[in-house]
């Protein structure tokens, strides 16, 4: 066989790799999800929708809310009192501390709402297939950021008045934004890997986008 033959055979079989890493990459859980077990009880995986079938709990679930637990990088699920799935996930590279500006590398701790819904088409690398975006920075992050002469009164009163309305916040104010739930997470990336926000593999984001509307409470904890 000649040099040349071997390149292109070897070239063409690295691209093809390549490609095949990239896909598994930003949907990650496709073809992993059989073997990936429940974090918080370490059973086989089950999808949300057998699991709540189990809990005879129907589409829409009622009192529905989120808890990010960071110590543990657990995401949680609630009806109300009922813990219905937890997930894996991975945080900022200073996930123990709460997020005070843009570029910290840290993820915010408080009381928040998803403010947006967004399937990504094509996935992209680092979010994914699916972006939920949390209403950060909140009010009590801006009047911090005033206090603390981070912010301007003007960006002050643009946070509050978005908050008063039910929209999504400046983002890109000096205390940052663009913190979401998002896809693109795999096996080998650690827990630490995001820019702020809440890492998921794409198909557990992608089973949690469809039951989450707009509006719904996430409580991140330490």
């Amino acid at each position: 066989m000649s040099r040349l033959r071997k390149l292109i055979i070897f070239s063409a079989a690295g691209l093809l790799l390549l490609i095949t890493s990239y896909n598994l990459w930003a949907y990650q859980g496709t073809l992993l999800g059989p073997f990936i077990r429940n974090s918080a009880t370490d059973d086989p995986h089950k999808e949300l929708a057998v699991v709540l079938e189990d809990l005879g709990i129907l589409k829409p679930v009622p009192d529905l809310w989120l808890e990010v637990l960071k110590t543990t990088h657990t995401l949680n699920m609630y009806s109300g009192e009922t813990l219905i799935k937890s997930y894996k996930i991975a945080l900022s590279r200073d996930y123990r501390l709460d997020k005070e500006k843009a570029g910290d590398g840290r993820t915010p701790e408080g009381d928040f709402l998803i403010s947006e819904k967004e399937e990504l088409r094509p996935a992209r690398r680092f979010y994914g297939s699916r972006f939920l975006r949390l209403d950060y920075p909140s009010e009590e992050d801006a009047l911090r950021g005033l206090r603390e002469g981070l912010i301007t009164g003007k960006d002050f009163l643009a946070v509050s008045k978005a908050h008063e309305n039910g929209e999504t916040p400046p983002q890109d104010t000096p205390l940052g934004g663009n913190i979401a739930i998002h896809g693109g997470g795999g096996p080998l990336m650690g827990i630490s890997w995001t820019n702020g926000s809440i890492g998921m593999y794409s198909k557990d984001i992608e089973e949690l986008y469809e039951y989450v509307p707009v509006g719904t409470r996430i409580v991140i904890k330490k």
